[in-house]
């Protein structure tokens, strides 16, 4: 960080007479993948990654980052000017940022930038310790840059087609409406919400098919908010600028409010007249369970990601020594030549070592993937639809050794035993992570860490929720037909590398059976693979993989 920003957010503090502040890697869309440009946090830390706050105090400056981050971001952060803090994967941000904060401390936020479940589980943690949270109405730090105009990102917003959606914009309407009964609005600020009912996509924000609006659904009909371009929706929605949607909100009086307070920031949540009865959105009920078209456009996509790696397999069976980089941008030529029309992330390529930084997101040029070597790719992209595909493989250059069969088949057993355990309609996602962590926890030692979720939701987003495939209780909800999911167990070890291996899925039924279907069909490799580990189930499960009999 300049140290000109740094007297300026000092000074900031002053003025505000708070001691000290949360700068927001977020937008005030609250999205995940946020323009680096845009990302606050970025710019004063200098760290990549999607997620990851920092508290800004007089005296020193905190990262904070879960279990994908520890690495990437002890590579990327400047530990004079920063601490960062590493958060385990059984502890909550919440909870990691209030061991910090002592008490008697007045805490700065940007209240476009935090939501308003986040806002309000934090307030209750510091009035514990007799501190309080100030909710400003700027970011410093997006101030201090602006001291130039930012250049005007315009989108390209597009129709998606109803054989691929499965519904009109106009149906998905209907449907919310007869869902939610009499008087009554919805107050929608996720932009892959307002992707969803509206059947609208643009591919001008980064690994996104998203555009900046907002909504307001009512009996009338649907308000989309936005400074967009956007083409007709249905007889049903009317477009207003952006700047109108606060006062519409305020004005409405005496209605149910259906919000979800994970996803409107304090801000909007604060425009809310206290007349209205708030109560849980319900559009995540439509746009978690796919329908039948939808998952068939996800297969097509899915089939065109498969191809899209094959020239990674070709460039480790040539006898050229190729960089990160030289993967990296051939993977990319390679997923567009297929059809992808925008990346749903940005890939990862992370050779060698590299391969136990969870998220490695900056592929080398001068790292070249030499004999011996692991090489894990994860990649994801967008096409006709602007649906997300997400899927990770784990390569090796030449000869593997015995360590590097044993961790990758242990990978490997978490994915089979996850991905075709006998699952009934009381089964839970919860279950899915538990079947992949056991099996792992069973085949290697402690110094192996499977530091991440087994999987998350796929969809507009690339992580989508829900549903989550975690250890937490949060997993504990029944796994629903058409739901879309990844199973992505993997093991790591710092210097030495990491194995994960990654598959986008969706449940089906069976009488009262769940069956897990899986939408890629790329092999695994079989030179890293050691038989003797698995038991005959197990050998079973992936002869039939390898023979491409897990049919969609």
């Amino acid at each position: 960080m300049d140290t000109e920003l740094k007297e300026y957010l000092k000074e900031f503090l002053k003025k505000n007479d708070i001691d000290g502040l949360i700068i927001n890697s977020t937008n005030e869309f609250l999205v995940e993948y946020n323009m680096l440009n845009q990302n606050s946090r970025y710019h004063v830390t200098g760290f990549t990654g999607s997620t990851g706050d920092v508290l800004f105090t007089e005296e020193k400056m905190y990262l904070f980052v879960d279990t994908r981050y520890h690495e990437q971001a002890d590579k990327e952060v400047n530990k004079e000017e920063t601490e960062v803090i590493k958060i385990p994967l059984n502890k909550s941000y919440l909870t990691a940022l209030t061991e910090i904060i002592p008490g008697y401390f007045k805490l700065g936020i940007t209240g476009k930038k935090i939501s308003k479940k986040f806002f309000d589980e934090l307030q209750k943690k510091l009035q514990e310790k007799n501190s309080i949270i100030k909710v400003l109405s700027i970011d410093p730090v997006t101030e201090y840059l602006m001291k130039s105009a930012p250049e005007e990102v315009k989108y390209n917003v597009f129709n998606v087609k109803e054989e691929i959606t499965g519904l009109s914009a106009d149906q998905k309407y209907e449907m919310i409406k007869e869902y939610a009964g009499e008087k009554f609005n919805i107050a929608v600020t996720s932009l892959e919400d307002i992707a969803y009912i509206t059947n609208l996509r643009s591919y001008d924000f980064n690994y996104s098919s998203i555009f900046p609006a907002k909504a307001i659904i009512n009996e009338e009909g649907v308000k989309i908010y936005s400074d967009c371009k956007l083409p007709e929706i249905g007889k049903n929605y009317v477009q207003l600028p952006l700047k109108e949607y606060e006062n519409d909100l305020r004005n409405i009086q005496k209605s149910i409010i259906y919000t979800d307070e994970d996803k409107i920031s304090v801000n909007d949540f604060k425009q809310i007249n206290q007349s209205n009865k708030i109560s849980k959105s319900y559009l995540n009920l439509f746009k978690t369970v796919k329908n039948d078209n939808e998952i068939s456009h996800l297969k097509n996509c899915f089939e065109r990601a498969d191809n899209s790696l094959r020239v990674i397999n070709d460039m480790l069976l040539s006898e050229t020594i190729y960089s990160e980089y030289e993967y990296y941008e051939a993977l990319v030529e390679s997923m567009k030549s297929n059809g992808a029309l925008s990346l749903s992330f940005k890939p990862i390529v992370a050779g060698g070592s590299n391969s136990s930084i969870i998220h490695y997101t900056n592929p080398s040029k001068s790292k070249r993937i030499e004999n011996g070597d692991f090489l894990l790719i994860d990649y994801g992209g967008y096409y006709e639809g602007g649906y997300a595909t997400d899927t990770t493989r784990t390569f090796v250059k030449g000869e593997p050794s015995s360590d590097q069969k044993t961790v990758y088949t242990a990978v490997l057993k978490a994915f089979l035993n996850a991905y075709f355990n006998k699952y009934n309609k009381k089964s839970t996602y919860f279950d899915i992570d538990k079947t992949a962590r056991e099996t792992i926890e069973k085949s290697l030692s402690e110094e192996y860490k499977f530091a991440h979720a087994t999987g998350h939701g796929v969809g507009i987003s690339v992580h989508e929720n829900p549903p989550r495939v975690t250890s937490k209780d949060i997993s504990k909800t029944k796994i629903k037909k058409n739901t879309v999911f990844s199973i992505e167990p993997g093991a790591y070890k710092e210097g030495w590398g990491g194995v994960r291996l990654e598959n986008t899925v969706y449940a089906d039924t069976d009488e009262n059976n769940i069956i897990i279907k899986t939408f890629s069909h790329f092999p695994f490799e079989i030179k890293l693979v050691d038989l003797s580990m698995m038991n005959d189930y197990e050998k079973y499960y992936y002869m039939k993989w390898q023979a491409g009999a897990c049919i969609l």
